[in-house]
């Protein structure tokens, strides 16, 4: 089992912008992905997973506001693959996502799922 703490992460809604023709990453995005990167160098070294996962997310809330749990999710995903934390986020075969009281940001927790291959 692996855990990672990350900030909270912007909305799916707020990932990506389109202009003229061309999709890129907002500010809002690249800023909060350079702040998960110094918060993943200052935790343990997670190999490479290359095997099917299963991935928790403890998401605490950022403030009163409704919001939908699952906005959260891309960004974390993403991010895994990017740092080479996943090989591919298509190897979370089995996630959750709920809100904690306990945590600030996001708590991930990366479970291995023995006996099951990557094509499956």
């Amino acid at each position: 089992m692996n855990i990672l703490l990350l900030p909270y992460p912007p909305s799916v809604n707020a990932l990506w912008r389109n202009a003229g023709g061309r999709t890129y990453k907002t500010k809002r995005y690249t800023d909060w992905a350079a702040d998960a990167a110094r918060h993943i160098s200052l935790q343990d070294k997670i190999e490479t997973i290359r095997t099917p996962v299963q991935v928790e997310l403890a998401v605490g809330r950022p403030d009163k506001r409704r919001r939908d749990i699952d906005n959260v999710v891309k960004a974390v995903f993403d991010l895994l693959e990017h740092h080479e934390i996943l090989e591919n986020d298509s190897l979370v075969h089995d996630f959750r996502a709920y809100w904690s009281h306990e945590v600030v940001g996001v708590q991930v927790i990366i479970k291995n799922l023995a006996g099951q291959a990557a094509s499956e």
